[in-house]
């Protein structure tokens, strides 16, 4: 009696466990889900980043298929919504997005994938992402997956991850963005009916926004902007520089660089919105810089 209540107690322990680990799926299309996504568009000297908010409102129907209507908006306190595009989940997990102006719709994600597997995903309809890994992460009190993607086709460093019930942390509309030319996408935050859900923890804010423009005066160049692991400056007028210093978008300095360089290791820094100052012997210099 004691062995069967043993073998009982097991089975029960093992239900709880599967049911405790992501065995309940989260759906991502859901009426007032709203998310965060940093637009990043530029190259060495002209770059603008912008936060874009999406939000998934009301139903429409097109070729027998119900979608939900995506809207967007760049206003911080959004007021001002763009019908974007169209969105529907089917009950087999995959998520199929329609832009506005298009009459097909295309794969966004497919949440019954396994590790190993591989799907065709995004806007281009060209990116091959494979699952490397499945794990686990707690959203609202909930157990839900995390899916680790690469590239299988160029570029072969790209890398993505996908939350059930979140998305992409390229932001809802971009899995999948490895040949967006032009642009880079990130997820800032995400709302589940107006509850926040997720916060990037590379950013401070749930909305940033900042526009760098230096075609006008090219004497000292910052490149690249966005930037990951190095920083160089091209100093064309042979510029006198007195000293060099990294700002983050509270005005608090960061990291404070030899002035003898023209290169500088910004590794090890969290991602985010930062100001470049050099002291200079016509005066000072700032830069707006993004780190991935």
């Amino acid at each position: 009696m004691k062995k069967v209540k043993k073998v009982i107690i097991s089975m029960l322990f093992s239900i709880l466990t599967i049911s405790a680990f992501g065995q309940d799926y989260y759906p991502l299309i859901q009426e007032h889900n709203t998310w965060n996504v940093l637009s990043v568009v530029g190259s060495i000297f002209d770059t603008t980043y912008t936060t874009i908010t999406y939000k998934l409102t009301g139903d429409t129907i097109i070729s027998s298929k119900t979608y939900k209507m995506l809207y967007s908006s760049q206003e911080e306190q959004a007021v001002n919504w763009n019908l974007w595009g169209f969105m529907r989940e089917d009950t087999d997990k995959k998520v199929w997005l329609r832009m506005q102006s298009d009459e097909e719709e295309f794969l966004a994600y497919d949440f019954s994938i396994g590790v190993g597997d591989s799907v065709l995903v995004g806007i281009d309809n060209t990116a091959y992402l494979r699952v490397d890994s499945i794990s686990e992460i707690v959203i609202n009190q909930s157990q839900r997956k995390k899916f680790w993607l690469s590239a299988i086709n160029y570029p072969s460093y790209y890398n993505e991850t996908w939350v059930e019930g979140i998305g992409s942390n390229k932001g809802i509309c971009w899995s999948g963005s490895v040949l967006v030319v032009g642009g880079r996408f990130w997820l800032l935050c995400m709302y589940e009916n107006e509850i926040l859900s997720y916060a990037n923890p590379n950013y401070e804010s749930c909305y940033l926004i900042m526009d760098i423009n230096e075609i006008e005066d090219l004497s000292l160049d910052i490149y690249p902007n966005p930037a990951k692991n190095l920083l160089f400056i091209k100093n064309t007028e042979n510029l006198t520089i007195t000293s060099i210093a990294l700002f983050n978008a509270k005005g608090q300095l960061i990291r404070q660089f030899d002035k003898m360089l023209d290169q500088f290791d910004i590794s090890g820094i969290s991602s985010g919105c930062y100001t470049f100052q050099l002291v200079t012997e016509t005066g000072l210099i700032t830069r707006k810089l993004l780190i991935e």
